[in-house]
């Protein structure tokens, strides 16, 4: 048996043995994540941990090409957050990130850093209280005394003329800005997996710029992706609307790969160059 045979059958194995060890809660509680059925997510990760509470670097399959990692403590403590428990979200993020597993996968790490909301902010400094306040003049203005004064006359000083401001130039409003505004919107929609969101904002937009038409051609075809695994990975409609997306991105950016810091897996390996 060759080095790349044995492998093979190790990965394989170890696949195996992961699938065996990881409730069923663990994949029913992922959908609920992603449903944001929170409460629902919270039991079935509770019922997860039961069964198997050591994460672990392996995947369990979701749905066809949808796999996840085995950490049942961080999608309970997103959960947990999100309801507002943060006492309870705190330590399971704590337990999360000791088991060393979500540390080293950097879009875990992003939330871990977060607490999901739940991570204490630091106190604002009370402002400084203004003890003495006073105004400087610019310069001094030259003392004339008219003529007859004397010493013990008051002098009446002329103020110094302000010099007059220069028109006022207004700038015109720099079309780029709405551009990556809106981006920049679609983007927090889908990494907050606001998926639905994210079409509405991008869906029907014209992006005169290449490549931000290929920026929201990617961001639309990830948010029907996700609402596609979600959905059962049934819907055929859906998926030639992704395929669709993933067309306009491929021709607008040839050769181009999405950032896997932001993308599952499966969905890269849908968009890559065939």
């Amino acid at each position: 048996m060759n080095v790349r045979a044995a492998l093979s059958l190790f990965v394989l194995a170890f696949a195996v043995t992961l699938h065996a060890q990881a409730p069923t809660s663990f994949r029913e509680g992922v959908l609920a994540f992603e449903k944001k059925d929170w409460k629902a997510a919270e039991k079935l990760m509770r019922e997860a941990i039961a069964g198997n509470p050591k994460e672990t670097e392996g995947t369990v399959s979701i749905a066809g090409s949808w796999f996840e990692t085995y950490v049942p403590h961080y999608f309970l403590a997103r959960a947990l957050a999100r309801q507002g428990k943060c006492a309870e979200a705190l330590k399971e993020f704590e337990e999360s990130e000791r088991q060393g597993v979500t540390p080293a996968i950097p879009d875990f790490a992003r939330h871990l850093q977060t607490r999901g909301g739940c991570k204490p902010q630091p106190k604002a400094e009370k402002p400084k209280e203004i003890v003495f306040e006073t105004s400087v003049p610019f310069a001094d203005a030259p003392v004339t005394k008219p003529s007859g004064a004397t010493g013990s006359q008051p002098v009446v000083v002329d103020p110094p003329r302000r010099a007059e401001s220069p028109s006022l130039q207004v700038a015109k409003p720099d079309p780029n800005i709405a551009v990556r505004q809106k981006l920049r919107s679609a983007m927090n929609s889908y990494l907050h997996g606001r998926y639905d969101e994210t079409l509405r904002v991008l869906t029907g937009v014209n992006f005169d710029d290449r490549a931000a038409a290929a920026e929201a051609a990617l961001f639309r075809a990830a948010a029907r992706h996700a609402l596609y695994r979600i959905g059962g990975s049934t819907d055929a409609n859906a998926l030639a609307l992704i395929e669709a997306d993933v067309l306009i991105y491929r021709n607008l950016r040839p050769g181009a790969k999405p950032d896997p810091r932001l993308f599952s897996p499966g969905f890269i390996a849908l968009v890559a160059p065939r």
